[in-house]
């Protein structure tokens, strides 16, 4: 069997720049950083964290157009080693003592970067069955299992599950640029209509920016668990929804592709509890599940289900699978690793089986639709315990290099390495009651549940999806 290294190159170019542009993108609201700046400064911190994806997302579906436009696959692969070598020169700067305001512009840089390496992989990837499907896998699996590396207190990072490691940017640098020198002259990116292009960037555009200012709203609630507090989650869920639908008629009228949206939609709305699930271990006793093991089981989950959904539409099954993942806050808790587990298998499958069946043809449609799970910020912020941040705060002299502080059930976190700064009046740390039961368990599960079902009954209206050729 003769093995055709540029494709082999291109496909394994693909994955990397997918499970990169994913590690850029995914920032959980949940942070454990050794802080100690003023609390304004802190929620300007976290604020522009959320907004920097919103950026992230925009510039990868701009630069898809634009690539397309192009028609040239390899500037797409020039697009993607650019994005690489930016974050490169962040993770080198990232270590040295900086501040937040420098982070902050740090973390746009990042989100930037990640949009042009997804905005290219799609461009030149997207015609390939392997490369597409390898995008997709090494994107979704590591949007699902990055939520499980929030628990261990790390170094002040531009995000809250870290920089890229070293040898992720590295590999996925050699593959970029092997690509780009390798590349058939002949093969081009097709070009699609500029009505197309235009909706595209306005729906990313519509639903980012709302997503980020709903959410915004929802976070200012000092309690969701309250009546107030429901009902502002409820609307900015029934506004997402209603957002969705008017996005999905203005890209059906152009490609007839809108689906895709839905099954993004679903998708985040399924993962919400899970995520929520998988950011509470830390708090929990014992040694949580390896990130190895989580990341393996979500490359198998979501490549069995693009596998399955090669030949036959699988949306029923796909979508059944994902409304029962919520449902199931209702039997089991987080409490249970192997059900936590099972659920991440279960969110892998569902996701594979979903995209799968509704693949559109059209690479910006795709970049579209892969940027929702990383912006659909309204269902995050609703799957988020109360968090409060305390200020001022003392530790004891001489402490250990991580201080653990518990009282009355709360647990703080402090980094007191530095003697001098132990004893700083604006500490602040991130304490969660830890006692009391989540306030969203079983009111976000039902809601989360309830958009699954609209988005299917949503997409089972829809007539057979424009799906790419399998080559």
């Amino acid at each position: 069997m003769t093995i055709d290294v540029r494709s082999s190159t291109g496909a394994l170019a693909a994955f990397l720049a997918g499970i990169l542009a994913a590690v850029a993108l995914t920032n959980p609201v949940r942070m454990r950083w050794p802080v100690t700046e003023p609390q304004s400064k802190i929620d300007q911190w976290i604020s522009s964290q959320s907004t920097s994806v919103v950026v992230g997302a925009i510039v990868a579906v701009a630069a898809c157009v634009y690539l397309q436009h192009r028609g040239s696959r390899r500037r797409a692969w020039a697009f993607v080693y650019v994005g690489v070598v930016v974050l490169i020169l962040i993770r080198y700067v990232v270590p040295e003592e900086l501040g937040l305001d420098l982070l902050s512009v740090l973390g746009f840089a990042k989100t930037i970067a990640a949009g042009l390496i997804l905005g290219g992989a799609v461009a030149a990837s997207w015609d390939s069955r392997i490369g597409r499907n390898l995008l997709i896998v090494g994107l979704v699996s590591t949007w699902l299992a990055a939520q499980s590396s929030t628990g261990d207190l790390i170094p002040v990072s531009t995000s809250s599950i870290g920089e890229p490691a070293w040898a992720l940017l590295w590999l996925t640098l050699i593959c970029a640029v092997a690509c780009a020198i390798t590349v058939d002259p002949e093969s081009g990116i097709g070009k699609s209509e500029p009505g197309i292009a235009a909706t595209a960037l306005a729906v990313v555009t519509g639903l980012a920016v709302t997503q980020r200012i709903l959410s915004s709203v929802i976070d200012r609630q000092e309690r969701p668990s309250t009546y107030s507090g429901w009902l502002v989650m409820i609307a900015s869920t029934i506004a997402v929804l209603t957002l969705t639908w008017f996005c999905t008629r203005k890209l059906d009228a152009t490609s007839d592709s809108g689906g895709f949206l839905w099954a993004a939609t679903a998708v985040a709305a399924a993962a919400t509890t899970v995520f929520a699930d998988l950011t509470d271990r830390f708090f929990l006793d014992g040694d949580r599940t390896s990130l190895l093991v989580i990341t393996a089981l979500a490359i198998i989950a979501v490549a069995f289900g693009l596998t399955r959904a090669r030949h036959r539409d699988r949306r029923i099954a796909a979508l059944a699978l994902l409304a029962a993942i919520p449902l199931s806050e209702w039997i089991f808790s987080g409490d249970h690793e192997l059900v936590l587990l099972l659920r991440i298998v279960a969110l892998g499958v569902g996701t594979g089986l979903l995209f799968g069946s509704v693949l559109p043809s059209n690479p910006v449609i795709g970049a579209l639709g892969l940027t929702i799970p990383f912006t659909a910020l309204v269902f995050m912020s609703i799957g988020q315990h109360d968090i409060e941040t305390v200020s001022p705060t003392y530790v004891r002299p001489d402490p250990p290099s991580t201080y653990f502080q518990q009282d009355t059930g709360l647990r703080g976190y402090v980094d007191a390495s530095e003697p001098g700064a132990a004893w700083q009046a604006d500490v602040s740390f991130v304490i969660v009651d830890a006692t009391e039961a989540p306030p969203r368990s079983v009111g976000t599960a039902l809601l989360m549940c309830v958009v699954v079902v609209a988005s299917g009954i949503a997409l089972r209206r829809r007539n057979a999806v424009d799906t790419p050729s399998p080559d």
